[in-house]
């Protein structure tokens, strides 16, 4: 089968790095042609535009293998890239969804990275695990896709909150009272939503959480950072790229309604987002941190 990578940005030029290392043929998906059957597809498409690609590019693929490399939660429908992939392409896809905590600069780099693939059918994962397992970039099946693609996305958030505590000058004690506070507050949603989280999921929930909420070079993290002494829309223009932790933020009132549980940290970082206004970032981060 021919491997279409859509998305050649440093995430899809990355797995490209992992299958041209087991010497593994792929292309790049280029705008506006078709993506054809007969594929492997690797997503590596921000979510927010996952929809609109596949809608207009991929609706009539019947026999392929799908990879998300994505992280990110759907604004407005409030879906993860698997609801967004089975909505356009159907429910019977072979989908596989990689998660987990690894920078692209350190993986092309060869630096040892523990990863999750996450599959529905079992049949082909052991296929899809040898497309990208390296020595140095090792992957862990597990049969769950659901609360690997919401950790995906929560990391983000809470990522924010830790960069908010750094910009305001708080060090380690404290970002990890509030990555200690994130597990917590995700093991009590993924139990309310009847989410099977295991040991061998450590690396895509717990591990992608620490990495991401602990490192400047996450972009969620760092527009954490900027919140404390700038607005939102200058924040963002500053970094640049996707900052798939901001668009997640807005689904947090849905799933604390869903899961009938109050999302403290994560709607912290919700309430700064809405409210836009530097000023208020440290009174807020102080009244919502004494109380945990």
């Amino acid at each position: 089968m021919r491997i279409i990578i859509l998305g050649n940005g440093k995430w899809g030029t990355t797995l490209g790095s992992l299958l041209s290392e087991n010497k593994k043929e792929f292309t790049f998906w280029e705008l506006g042609t078709e993506i054809t059957d007969n594929s492997i597809i690797v997503n590596c498409l921000p979510t927010q535009v996952m929809r609109k690609v596949l809608q207009t590019h991929g609706k009539n693929l019947k026999n392929f293998i799908f990879v998300n490399g994505a992280k990110g939660i759907e604004q407005k429908t409030h879906k993860i890239p698997y609801e967004i992939t089975t909505d356009i392409l159907g429910s019977n896809i072979d989908y596989f969804t990689l998660i987990g905590p690894g920078f692209a600069q350190e993986i092309v780099d060869k630096m040892p990275t523990l990863v999750n693939i996450g599959y529905v059918s079992i049949t082909n994962s052991k296929f899809v695990q040898n497309l990208f397992q390296t020595d140095y970039f090792r992957i862990r099946l597990v049969r769950e896709i659901k609360a690997l693609e919401i950790a995906g996305g929560f990391k983000n958030v809470y990522a924010i909150a830790c960069g908010i505590a750094d910009g305001l000058g708080y060090g380690a004690n404290t970002k990890t009272k509030l990555i200690l506070v994130a597990m917590e507050e995700f093991y009590a949603f993924s139990k309310s939503m009847h989410m099977n989280i295991n040991q061998d999921m450590l690396a895509g929930t717990i591990g992608d959480l620490i990495l991401t909420c602990t490192s400047i070079e996450s972009r969620n993290f760092s527009l954490g950072q900027m919140l404390v002494k700038k607005n939102v829309k200058s924040a963002l223009a500053d970094i640049g790229q996707t900052v798939e932790g901001f668009t997640t933020a807005d689904s947090i009132p849905y799933f604390e309604k869903k899961s009938n549980l109050k999302l403290n940290l994560a709607h912290f970082v919700y309430d700064v987002i809405k409210a836009d206004k530097s000023t208020d970032v440290k009174k807020r981060f102080l009244n919502f941190v004494k109380g945990v």
